[in-house]
């Protein structure tokens, strides 16, 4: 097979023999195709924000070691509670993980067994890493205005120097100094409140978490029960003690 490079010059020759009327159709269909990327402008109540939500889960953890998925469901309510529940295929409950403040609780019903600790005692390795990100990745507010289109750097709810772009008014990605970054995307309309639909987390030691949310209720009240681990008869280890998921 041969090849053939095209200098600008032989360029420009080509486009000088296509017929002027053939140029008057793809230009605007070119232009078309080009504003399909953008993000269409949602109008979304800036005073709504996300103070509640539960929502079906499908998730996928990527490890330089590793890798799993599943799905499940969680509930979170403003700003640091959050309850997962990871199903197998059978759909048998794997884990549960609670996390309240510092707090962290995974529950592996199959074993009886619970690991309890800090966030900050999350092991390493094994993709457990992510889920200390996880109320930073929710605080995501959108601006007052869905005409901001920019990259600001900030100092966030949770007390993080963050860098966070965003579009159309709506956060669309997120990054700290220490190489932790999410981004946000497939945005709808939930009750007047914006609600991305997909969340792609990543860290410095390149894990990666992907969760795509299905049938969120956004605000709707929740029981102080469904953040509350049952640990009666469970062995409780420090989760200091955990290898990986």
């Amino acid at each position: 097979m041969k090849y053939m490079s095209l200098t600008f010059a032989g360029f420009k020759c080509i486009l000088a023999r296509i017929p002027i009327r053939f140029l008057t159709i793809i230009t605007p269909l070119l232009f078309i195709a080009a504003c399909g990327t953008l993000r269409p402008t949602l109008d979304y109540n800036p005073e709504a924000g996300l103070d509640t939500l539960s929502a079906a889960v499908s998730l996928s953890i990527s490890t330089a070691d590793r890798g799993m998925s599943g799905s499940g469901f969680m509930v979170y309510r403003r700003p640091d509670q959050l309850h997962l529940v990871m199903l197998s295929p059978f759909g048998t409950t794997m884990i549960e993980m609670f996390s309240h403040g510092e707090q962290i609780t995974l529950l592996y019903p199959g074993s009886s067994t619970a690991y309890v600790g800090r966030i900050d005692d999350l092991p390493e390795k094994g993709g457990l890493q992510g889920w200390r990100l996880m109320r930073w990745v929710m605080d995501a507010a959108p601006a007052s205005s869905n005409r901001l289109n920019d990259t600001i750097e900030r100092t966030g709810n949770q007390g993080i120097a963050e860098k966070v772009t965003f579009e159309n008014g709506l956060v669309t990605a997120k990054s700290t100094k220490n190489g932790d970054q999410v981004y946000y995307s497939r945005y709808t309309l939930v009750d007047g409140v914006p609600f991305a639909a997909e969340l792609d987390l990543r860290n410095a030691q390149d894990d990666r978490i992907r969760i795509v949310l299905d049938e969120p209720e956004i605000n709707t009240p929740l029981e102080e029960a469904a953040f509350q681990p049952h640990l009666e008869g469970i062995k409780i280890l420090p989760l200091s003690e955990l290898q990986g998921l």
